[in-house]
C-alpha cells in the first residue's frame, strides 16, 4: 500500500499569523499548482482530506469522489489561531515551545494529541494501493513519526514544503 500525504498549497494569510485550524484561503493562482500535484500524484484508489478548504480544494482535484475527515485537521492552536505570533505573551510562548509535545497552547492541543488522532485515522483506513491524505505540515509530521518512526522530539523542526508530496510504502 502506497500512501501519499500532501501538504496543501500556500495560503493567503499574512506572514507571522498563526493559523493552525484557521479555514483561511488559498492565494490566487492556486489552480495551476493543483494540476501539477495531480499529475505528479496520478491515478489513485481514495483521496482523504482535512475538511479544512485549504486542503479540500485539492481534494476535489484529486478526485470527486473525496472524503474529509476532521483527524486531518492541522494542530489547534486554540486562543492563538488568528493573531500574530508576536502578539502571544513570551512567557506563555516559550513554555509552550519547552514543553510542546505534552502540552497544547491556550485550549489547543499538544503534538501528542495530534499524533494520537492520526494514529487513530491511519487504524480505520481501508487497505488499498494507493490512498492520497491531502492536509497539513503538522500531519506529515506526525505521519514521519508513526510510520518512519523519526522521534517526536525532531519532527518538528523538518521542513514540510507546501505542495510537498511525502510518500510512504506500507507492506
Amino acid at each position: 500500500m502506497e500512501l501519499y500525504f500532501v501538504r496543501h498549497v500556500q495560503p493567503s494569510i499574512k506572514t507571522g499569523i498563526c493559523y493552525g485550524q484557521l479555514d483561511v484561503p488559498l492565494q490566487a493562482g492556486y489552480e495551476a499548482v493543483h494540476q501539477e500535484i495531480a499529475l505528479k500524484v496520478g491515478a489513485v484508489n481514495a483521496v482523504y482530506t482535512s475538511p479544512l478548504q485549504r486542503c479540500k480544494l485539492l481534494a476535489q482535484k484529486l478526485s470527486e469522489n473525496f472524503i474529509p475527515d476532521e483527524r486531518l485537521k492541522e494542530l489547534n492552536f486554540g486562543e492563538w489561531e488568528g493573531i500574530s505570533w508576536d502578539a502571544i505573551d513570551r512567557s506563555v510562548m516559550d513554555h509552550w515551545g519547552a514543553n510542546y509535545i505534552t502540552t497544547g497552547p491556550p485550549g489547543g492541543e499538544s503534538l501528542q494529541q495530534l499524533v494520537q488522532r492520526l494514529a487513530a485515522f491511519l487504524k480505520e483506513l481501508p487497505l488499498s494501493d494507493r490512498i492520497v491524505i491531502v492536509t497539513h505540515a503538522g500531519i506529515i509530521r506526525a505521519a514521519r513519526h508513526l510510520l518512519e518512526g523519526r522521534p517526536l522530539n525532531e519532527i518538528m523542526a523538518e521542513k514540510i514544503n507546501y505542495g510537498g508530496i511525502y510518500t510512504f510504502n506500507l507492506l
